[in-house]
């Protein structure tokens, strides 16, 4: 199948189809913390209303499942998957592929839409007497339910690697790897289906694309909007922009601002019309706000950042969150994006580990 591109005009159009409206009023976080704890904070009171016993130390990697019920949740040793149910807000099962003398390292985790398996990345490490001896990575299938490997999957095209990401579609019939393409196989059988070759330029003229495939808080199922760069081949420079990427049809539609500069950092705003992203040098920051209906770049606002940031948006729009480093999130207003006040918490926090849940979903 033919990947198809849709530039400028056809992203404003899609917009509408793409996102999330912005009903939703307020959302809840649940914030994994450097304890044995994970804090579930409210955004309209700006307080935790919760917390959640971890039966392991500094929770990892928060996963949502597919139906917003479930969480799944690493530890610092990467040996264990922790299922948190979102509305008991308790620890219900554990996962864990090590016995004995044999520790295995999760790598990568991925839980079908069903929640009744998933395709879990790891690496074996077996302790010798003298020695460890640490095997190649490999992909299973896990049976959530009997708890047992049920199958071993084959590496796409063959070729083993220390590093490999997937996820299932939302309906999950398929199961995407991101190696050089992006390769899609059948959820059962493991089969390739279909595959989209990102290695090659997209269009005649340009250089290969990068983008994420995760989608965001306020993204419909199936869609993910992520900050874009692109190589330019002609003037020998990277471009960046904004993508929204639909897996299951091999589209992408995408806008350039200019060259590429150091973002870290990407929110989209609820209703799809914003997007924001964080322009991060030593003692130098700013907010960048994206215009997606016009496509272009609106603002660029000079804040007083910190070290290692994140950004998130409230379910309403109006407030704009920076977080990740420490105990405090920085709490600014839409509009203006000027400071209105800073939250802080009993607890560090770890490195942008949250999920968040709109009231309305």
């Amino acid at each position: 199948m033919r990947t198809t591109l849709t530039r400028l005009a056809g992203l404003a159009l899609a917009l509408g189809a793409t996102t999330t409206n912005a009903s939703a009023q307020t959302a809840t976080w649940y914030i994994s913390t450097y304890t044995d704890e994970m804090l579930v904070w409210d955004e309209a009171s700006e307080e935790v209303i919760d917390r959640i016993k971890m039966n392991r130390i500094i929770p990892d990697d928060v996963q949502l499942n597919e139906s917003k019920t479930r969480l799944y949740v690493g530890d610092a040793s990467a040996e264990h998957i922790q299922i948190v149910d979102i509305a008991r807000r308790e620890v219900i099962d554990e996962i864990t592929l090590s016995e004995g003398d044999i520790t295995v390292r999760i790598n990568g985790f991925a839980p079908h839409p069903s929640d009744e398996k998933a395709v879990i990345f790891v690496r074996r490490h077996t302790k010798l007497q003298d020695r460890y001896v640490v095997d190649e990575p490999y992909i299973v299938e896990y049976d959530l339910n009997t708890k047992q490997v049920t199958h071993t999957i084959p590496w796409p095209d063959g070729e083993p690697r220390d590093n490999v990401g997937f996820r299932y579609s939302p309906d999950g019939e398929t199961l995407y790897f991101y190696t050089n393409d992006i390769i899609a196989v059948d959820a059962d059988t493991y089969e390739e289906v279909d595959r989209w070759e990102i290695s090659q330029p997209l269009e005649p003229g340009l250089g290969r694309p990068g983008f994420n495939t995760a989608s965001m808080t306020y993204d419909e199922p199936g869609i993910a909007t992520s900050l874009f760069r692109m190589r330019d081949p002609v003037h020998n420079s990277t471009l960046i922009g904004i993508a929204t990427v639909r897996l299951s049809e091999k589209e992408i539609d995408f806008f350039t601002v200019g060259p590429s500069e150091p973002l870290r950092g990407f929110a989209l705003a609820p209703g799809g019309e914003k997007a924001y992203a964080l322009y991060q040098q030593i003692g130098e920051y700013e907010f960048w706000e994206f215009d997606l209906v016009e496509q272009n770049l609106s603002r660029r606002v000079p804040f007083a950042g910190r070290p290692r940031m994140g950004i998130d948006v409230s379910a309403d729009g109006t407030k704009i969150y920076v977080h990740v480093a420490g105990n405090t999130i920085d709490v600014y207003d839409a509009e203006t994006l000027s400071l209105m006040r800073t939250v802080e918490f009993d607890e560090d926090m770890t490195l942008g580990n949250v999920a968040i849940i709109p009231e309305n979903q």
